[in-house]
Order: C-alpha cells, then structure tokens, then sequence
C-alpha cells in the first residue's frame, strides 16, 4: 500500500501531537517528521521530500508566510494543507495566491482535518466554512446605485477558457495545463491572459473565487472542494 507522507510544521507541541494522535490511525499515512520553526522545516522537507506539509505558517518567530513561498517555489509537488487560527481574508486570499490545497482552522473538527488531508493527497483544494466566509466576502458586496460594477456585466467565456480556469482553481500550472489538453504552453499563456483580461482579475485567488461563484468547482458548506 502506498502511503501518503507528512510533515507537520508547527511551534505548538499539542498541535502536533494532536495531529499526528488524528492521522496515525489512518494506514495509509504516514507522519515522516516534525518541525518546530522554518530552519527545521526546511531541513526536514531536503531529507523527506513529502507528500503533504501541514503548516501554521501563522507563528511569529517560528513561521510566516515566506514560508509558503518557499515550499511552493522549492518543493513545487508537495501539497500544502493549512491548519491555522488566521482567518483574515488578506492573509488567506495571499496564500491562495501560493497555491495552497486546503486551509482549515485549528478548532476545526477531525472529519474536516481527514477529509482535507485526502483531498491535499488528490491535489484537490478544500477550505473550512470560516475560511470559506472570508474568501466569499467580497463576492456578495452590492454595486452602488448608479454605478456600473464590472463583476456584474456579462462576460462570454469559451468552452475551452472555463476547462483551464477549472485546472487554474484546481491549482494546476501552465506547464500541467498544456499536457493535460495535449496543447503548447504558449497557447496555454494565452488562454491564461485572456482568461484574466476578460475577466478583469488579477490573482489566482480571485481566479478562484469566480470558479466558485460561476460553480465551476464545487462550493460546499462546510467545505469547498474541486471534483
């Protein structure tokens, strides 16, 4: 059988015994290490190589957000599954931007943490139902009267755009896309600009938040996850 392999970062002892007491009943994961500050958790991700890391990049003095850039931009196949208690909506919609998997908060309960480590395992995204509220703030604000808001005018989006802003919001790169279609990566560049032109976005996350809104991936409560 083959196993999922972990690394959980994280300052709190508790936490991570925690965690690994939850994901050790489970036979096909296995918790390779453990990381108490970024040194140690860049030490550690050299020698395992995991599948996933379970981060609380929300720790001063011992992880920060640089963090998740840095496994993004070093360890480009490792998923990244969140368990934090920062909900602010910049700081989430930032790491988005770093394609994370999941994000959960840490007093959500063990079915979520479960599910959201199978979901990290399948390269799937899945937030908790708080994280969910602050990335979908800003979909229900109301345009001014007499104003003309460019979220509510009609946009034609081609067959085609919405199947790579599907494998855009599932976290896929350029590079993925194009041997996924069997297409060149420059076509995918620009199917990728034109996607964000049309749409006037500028991020991945805001990429998402229109997949979720237009149910191009699932939005589920308490979670959202892409199928």
């Amino acid at each position: 059988m083959l196993k999922t392999i972990i690394l959980i970062a994280d300052a709190h002892t508790l936490t991570r015994e925690g965690i690994k007491s939850l994901l050790n009943r489970r036979k096909d994961i296995h918790i390779a290490g453990e990381a108490k500050d970024s040194n140690e958790l860049f030490n550690k991700l050299k020698k395992i190589n995991p599948d996933i890391v379970i981060i609380d990049f929300h720790i001063p003095g011992h992880f920060s957000i640089n963090d998740i850039a840095f496994i993004r931009s070093n360890f480009p196949h490792t998923r990244v599954l969140i368990i934090s208690t920062n909900q602010n909506k910049q700081d989430v919609l930032k790491v988005l931007d770093y394609g994370v998997n999941s994000y959960l908060l840490k007093e959500c309960d063990e079915e979520e943490v479960i599910n959201a480590v199978y979901a990290a395992a399948r390269n799937e995204k899945f937030f908790c139902g708080k994280v969910m509220d602050a990335i979908l703030e800003k979909a229900t604000h109301q345009c001014p009267v007499g104003s003309i808001c460019n979220h509510c005018q009609a946009v034609s989006i081609s067959e085609r755009e919405v199947e790579i802003i599907k494998l855009i919001a599932e976290g896929n790169t350029t590079k993925d896309i194009a041997q996924k279609l069997f297409l060149s990566f420059h076509t995918i560049t620009t199917h990728r600009k034109n996607i964000f032109r049309k749409l006037k976005l500028r991020s991945s996350s805001e990429l998402i938040l229109y997949a979720i809104k237009q149910g191009i991936i699932n939005a589920q409560s308490p979670i959202a996850s892409t199928n």
